[in-house]
């Protein structure tokens, strides 16, 4: 991925969320995110922030759709989530037709624990991994961010260090 890279500090889920808001204010339709990290790491709370910036009808309505295939979420640009952590059930949905279904959308696609089917993922997708961090030697979160070149991510380094 040669495109813009971003490093960003998170101070507590209010900081994962306002990270999750702010680049939901600046993607469109057609754009994916992939999110990464360990269990726990954040990644619903991000995707909660995402469906704020996106102007989803209901964000406080977004969870894991662990158990589930996609949730769609209504709004100002709708956001299909998705959720990988069972890989072999995301797998066959999108083989079997889901990547049809996501193409055609007139929203954003949010996966949650991408890299179990990164393979099967745009090469214009927001990558950002979520993991510990320390900050002035306090335990913290960071998210790491990439963005191929070109698919209107270049807004990507233009981020705050901080949230």
């Amino acid at each position: 991925m040669s495109g813009p890279e971003k490093q960003v500090v998170l101070v507590g889920a209010e900081g994962t969320t306002a990270l999750g808001r702010a680049i939901g204010q600046r993607l469109g339709a057609g754009h994916g995110v992939a999110l990464t990290g360990e269990l726990g790491a954040g990644k619903t709370c991000l995707a909660r922030g995402l469906a704020e910036g996106l102007g989803i009808d209901d964000p406080s309505g977004v969870c894991s759709p662990t158990y589930l295939l996609v949730m769609e979420h209504p709004g100002k640009i709708p956001m299909l989530h998705i959720d990988a952590y069972l890989p072999g059930k995301t797998r066959g949905f999108l083989e079997d037709g889901g990547l049809d279904y996501l193409a055609e959308t007139d929203g954003v696609v949010v996966v949650e624990w991408a890299d179990r089917i990164r393979d099967l993922l745009p090469t214009e997708t927001l990558w950002v991994h979520l993991g510990p961090s320390v900050v002035d030697g306090h335990e913290a979160r960071s998210a790491a961010l990439s963005a191929p070149s070109g698919g209107g991510l270049s807004w990507v380094s233009e981020l705050e260090d901080r949230y």
